[in-house]
């Protein structure tokens, strides 16, 4: 095995997954919102997703993404996913409003497979994923040549992401059970107000490509 090639992915899965992103945001507000399993799907989801991408970029795909046309078509469909996060999350809210349900109670729609699709969808989307293993893998070709020390990297890219998306959701989960359900719904706003500022961003970014 390729040792150096394992460590590289691992360190460089870790780094980009803790880039503070909508994903990242997601996560957070997941485990703050509906406890661990439902923000761990969410970091396996972008885990799986990460590791997809470093295979594709490894076998030349980083290049196709370089086109105008391509960044233009990822921003439009990262601007809809995105707003879609937000909407969602407005929606949850008003429906345990109706229900009657409390915050710290997560819905029957919010377990770990329906967070593992979402975010499976939101991560494959996110222009931001892709622009940072496009940069990732253009450094890292200088010294991953075999198709075995690509594999080993892609494993290590996605050991790393899990590993720090396991340590948010952790986190995220037990920062939820100590907050008062004020505090919340106010970070629940806030999270929700930045994904619609994040799918604003790439709307622009799509026009102005």
């Amino acid at each position: 095995m390729n040792y150096s090639a394992l460590a590289s992915g691992v360190g460089f899965g870790f780094l980009i997954a803790a880039q503070v992103g909508p994903i990242w945001i997601l996560t957070l507000r997941t485990g703050i919102r509906s406890g661990f399993l439902a923000s761990f799907g969410i970091g396996c989801g972008a885990a799986v997703i990460d590791t997809i991408y470093c295979i594709l970029g490894a076998l030349g795909a980083a290049a196709i993404l370089a086109t105008p046309s391509s960044q233009r078509f990822v921003s439009i469909t990262g601007s809809i996913v995105i707003g879609y996060l937000g909407v969602r999350g407005v929606v949850l809210k008003r429906m345990k409003k109706r229900k009657g349900i409390s915050d710290e109670i997560p819905l029957a729609s919010e377990t770990f497979f329906t967070s593992f699709r979402l975010s499976v969808l939101a991560t494959a989307a996110n222009p931001f994923t892709i622009i940072s293993w496009v940069a990732l893998l253009a450094a890292a070709s200088t010294y991953i040549h075999t198709l075995n020390a690509k594999i080993t990297f892609a494993t290590g890219v996605g050991v790393g992401s899990l590993v720090f998306f396991l340590a948010l959701a952790i986190a995220a989960a037990q920062l939820g059970k100590r907050l008062r359900p004020r505090l919340i719904d106010w970070i629940d706003q806030v999270a929700t107000a930045l994904f619609f500022l994040f799918a604003l961003a790439l709307a622009y970014r799509a026009l102005t490509i």
